[in-house]
């Protein structure tokens, strides 16, 4: 293990030196300019017709180029811009010549949406570092959208500023008006101020053609990187003022059985706030205090029968916007390790990881809450004038209490959540124009335990790390590398149980390099990686290298499934852009990988060939293949012993319709197979539609069906100590239905409905028993247990094993077991969202939900949707409005 963690820092040191050393000056590119007039008095007036005065001696800016879909060829239609400012706005206009001003399309969608309009955007590099931007676009009927671009080619879709923006339609095509207040930008007070900028325009009739100001190839990398320059700037004094959003709300919960009952209804208010404050450094505070995330869309339904988390996507808009500052990544790519991160915000709010412990028989019922409150959180984010990021975050969450009501009218509780403190704190620093970037990081979460009875959390996480990125040889080439460490501490029992934890099983009896210790009170652990490729032109190169250590646990504040494991990949991919006959664009991709434990086990062993096209009527299709060679399991015996898993294959295709039409389609599927006869077909066809360019209606089944011949089941005891690992086959048969609606009445109202039905059942079968766990073989890894010795009651629970059918159990099962299984689900999500000013909205929700399981086999989606119908469900009604206040 001290060899791999040699390996990793040597690597991360030395190789960048290198590469550095070996740096070739970056070619001169003579990017545009454009310069800002001062308006001296002269007053426009954002309504979208650029027929004010102050408009009219701006010299204008043209010559757009396309990036898409021909390359570097001039725009289909003109475009000019001016730009101009007062003491506290700046102000773009943009005139859009179209020659037929009748196919203008301009979709009327809730802020922030895309949708296949004719946009303008400008795009602002305050900062001037050439990685970092502040973006605002309007189509062609007025939608607005921001965005902040970070990291030269990534962006936070999240990032939400108060500006004004209109537009309008004539016979020489549109126009579009941008007023952004110069407090809603970051940058370092100067006397004279060059930034970095760039506008472009979509027109998405002629094959999505994206037409660019100041013009970078596809052969080119980066993105801000690329950007023109602003100059003319002088005498700035942007004020900073403190906005406060102040939010009252109220609610009311209800099952349907509770209808007539009011006295029963479960009512609540509540009162928080929204703070931000910006510094003339270019740091800005945001916090709140009782934040309340009612408007937010629940998570989709899943039935989980893996021993793994499942990994979910921040939606609460404190967490996402900025959120990326805050990030410290673990993976790469897209595959299973592209989530790992030491700041998973999903954390903070968490639902409670305690249970309700009961003290009497009699339980009336139990009342626990499905959240952990947030009772303040705040973060410090911007760039100094220096080229340091800086991100620094704390959050304190409420200790929650389980209660348990009685028949004979007495209660219990106990602390099924502690009192949490999360603290974060991140700093990256630009060198060579943002071409090479070194940063940390350090997150602790401390936990209150005092007076609990859940000691078997642990106390305290730390965690950190250190990450480069470096462009080298004109930006084509690229370094990505990080290492991090983590230290838990706590009570025996927290270690021991972090030990146990599927993600690393020191347990395991074949594992050397693992061992138990149950008088340990912390635990460590080490990752890292190293990536190095090309990312220029039409042919891409990225190899590389993670590491996790089987003592690494970041999930307290980050999120990774599993450690003990060492991972290489090699990815080749070709880009062909110039449109042709048949095709506009295509690609193609080919990748390597392998997996070992820290002990030199091999886990996997594969490669896959996947590509995607678009055609010149844009229908899009794709698909891949993909072959693993099998090799050790560390985790299907929960704890026991590796076992030998099988080769296999998957094959995946899409085919998707011209997005751009108001009926438009996608089906994909995939089939999997192994050496073990286990196979699974997916299927999910989707349906979209906009009857009208402000309603828009999507439909999105998804089928699933598979045959496993060894699902897990149990671990089993005997008379003598024995183990005994007990898998089985298993038909599972799930589908689910999601329908959207969503009706935009103007820029500022907009109803949202969202509903989602889940069935699942699955019939357990032909149980069997791990024989030899290192054989290829299935029927030698195996011993199979007819159903004769099977033990089971009325309800389909196992409960053991007869294997001589005398009435005495051999084996019995550790933990509850059921023949078959069968769950479904109902939610839906209704939001009328009204922004009455200017950064000032309100919020009428209705959620419902309902959800029934039971122990028998029973698949049949349209008799379990009557049912979920009629089922008693839980409701709740809710009212929130906020008010931006400018102090």
């Amino acid at each position: 293990m001290k060899y791999v963690r040699n390996i990793i820092v040597l690597l991360w040191v030395f190789l960048p030196l290198l590469a550095w050393s070996s740096q070739q000056a970056k070619a001169s590119k003579q990017n545009r300019t454009s310069s800002a007039i001062r308006l001296n008095g002269s007053i426009i007036v954002i309504d979208g017709r650029l027929n004010d005065k102050g408009w009219k001696k701006i010299p204008r800016q043209g010559d757009f180029l396309q990036r898409n879909p021909e390359d570097g060829f001039p725009s289909s239609q003109e475009t000019e811009f001016a730009v101009a400012y007062d003491s506290e706005h700046l102000y773009v206009g943009i005139r859009a010549y179209d020659d037929q001003p009748s196919k203008i399309t301009g979709i009327l969608t809730r802020r922030d949406e895309s949708s296949p309009s004719d946009w303008v955007y400008i795009s602002i590099d305050s900062y001037h570092d050439h990685r970092t931007a502040f973006e605002f676009g309007l189509n062609a009927a007025g939608v607005k959208q921001d965005l902040r671009r970070y990291d030269d080619n990534s962006a936070d879709f999240d990032w939400d500023a108060v500006w004004e923006g209109a537009v309008n339609q004539d016979n020489k095509g549109w126009t579009a008006e941008f007023a952004i207040p110069f407090r809603e930008l970051r940058f370092n007070g100067a006397e004279g101020l060059t930034w970095g900028l760039n506008v472009y325009r979509e027109i998405p009739r002629n094959n999505n053609e994206l037409a660019i100001w100041n013009h970078w190839s596809h052969e080119e990398t980066g993105f801000v990187s690329n950007y023109g320059e602003l100059n003319g700037l002088t005498g700035i004094q942007a004020k900073q003022p403190v906005y406060i959003s102040p939010y009252i709300l109220g609610q009311t919960g209800f099952n349907d059985a509770q209808i007539q009952k009011l006295s029963d209804y479960n009512n609540a208010a509540n009162i928080g706030a929204d703070i931000r404050k910006s510094f003339d450094v270019g740091i800005t505070f945001s916090g709140t205090i009782n934040p309340d995330f009612g408007q937010v869309e629940a998570d989709p339904a899943e039935f989980n029968l893996t021993e793994f988390e499942t990994y979910f996507s921040e939606k609460r808009p404190f967490f996402m916007e900025g959120g990326n500052i805050l990030n410290f990544s673990l993976g790469f790519g897209d595959g299973d390790n592209s989530a790992n991160s030491l700041f998973y915000s999903r954390r903070i709010g968490r639902a409670p990881q305690g249970y309700a412990i009961t003290q009497q028989a009699d339980v009336l019922s139990i009342n626990a809450p499905e959240q952990t409150r947030i009772l303040a959180a705040g973060k410090l984010t911007g760039k100094l004038n220096n080229g340091l990021s800086l991100g620094i975050m704390s959050a304190a969450t409420a200790e929650e209490k389980a209660t348990v009501n009685y028949s004979d009218g007495s209660q219990s509780q106990n602390v099924i959540e502690p009192a949490t403190t999360f603290l974060l704190a991140r700093v990256q620093q630009d060198y060579r124009e943002g071409m090479t970037t070194i940063g940390g990081i350090v997150t602790a979460t401390l936990r209150d335990l005092d007076g609990t009875d859940i000691n078997w959390l642990r106390e305290q996480a730390l965690t950190g790390g250190l990450d480069l990125t470096h462009n080298f040889a004109e930006r084509k080439y690229l370094i990505q590398s990080s290492l991090a460490f983590s230290h838990v501490k706590g009570s025996k029992d927290a270690i021991l149980n972090a030990q146990l934890h599927p993600s690393r099983y020191f347990q395991r009896p074949d594992a050397p390099h693992l061992s138990v210790d149950t008088n340990a009170t912390s635990l460590s652990g080490y990752g890292g990686k190293f990536i190095i490729g090309k990312s220029s032109g039409k042919l891409n190169v990225f190899t590389g290298f993670l590491a996790t250590s089987p003592g690494l646990e970041i999930n307290d504040l980050g999120f990774m499934r599993a450690v003990d494991n060492i991972s290489e990949f090699i990815w080749v991919g070709y880009r062909h852009w110039e449109p042709g006959e048949l095709l506009l664009n295509y690609s193609l991709n080919f990748n390597e990988w392998a997996n070992w434990t820290f002990g030199g086990e091999l886990k996997s062993f594969g490669g896959n060939v996947n590509g995607n096209a678009t055609f010149t009527n844009n229908w899009r299709i794709g698909g891949g293949i993909n072959l693993n060679k099998g090799g050790i399991v560390p985790y299907h015996l929960r704890g026991g012993p590796s076992i030998q898993g099988p080769d296999n294959m998957s094959i995946w295709a899409f085919i998707g319709s011209d997005s751009r039409r108001s009926l438009n389609t996608m089906i994909s599927g995939n089939y999997f197979a192994n050496g073990d006869d286990v196979t699974s077909v997916n299927l999910s066809p989707s349906l979209n539609w906009r009857p009208k360019k402000n309603i828009s209606l999507s439909l999105g089944p998804n089928f699933n069906i598979m045959h496993d011949t060894w699902a897990w089941i149990t671990t089993m005891a005997d008379s003598l100590g024995g183990t005994h690992y007990i898998f089985s086959g298993l038909k599972l048969a799930q589908t689910s239905l999601t329908f959207r609606a969503d009706i935009t009445l103007s820029t500022t109202l907009s109803l949202q409905y969202y509903t989602q039905a889940f069935f699942t059942g699955g019939d357990y079968h032909d149980f069997v028993e791990v024989d030899d766990h290192t054989a290829k073989d299935f029927d030698h890894r195996f011993t199979h247990l007819p159903d004769d010795q099977l033990q089971f009651d009325a309800i389909g629970v196992l409960g053991g094993v007869d294997f001589d059918q005398d009435g005495t159990i051999d084996y019995w099962p550790t933990s509850a077991v059921y023949s078959d299984f069968n769950y479904k689900e109902l939610t839906s999500n209704m939001v009328l969202r009204w922004e009455y000013s200017t950064g000032s909205v309100m919020y009428l929700v209705w959620s419902r939900g309902a959800a029934a399981a039971d122990p028998f086999w029973e698949f049949n989606p349209g008799e379990g949707l009557r049912s979920l119908v009629d089922l008693d469900a839980d409701n709740i009604f809710l009212i929130k409005v906020n008010k931006l206040l400018n102090i």
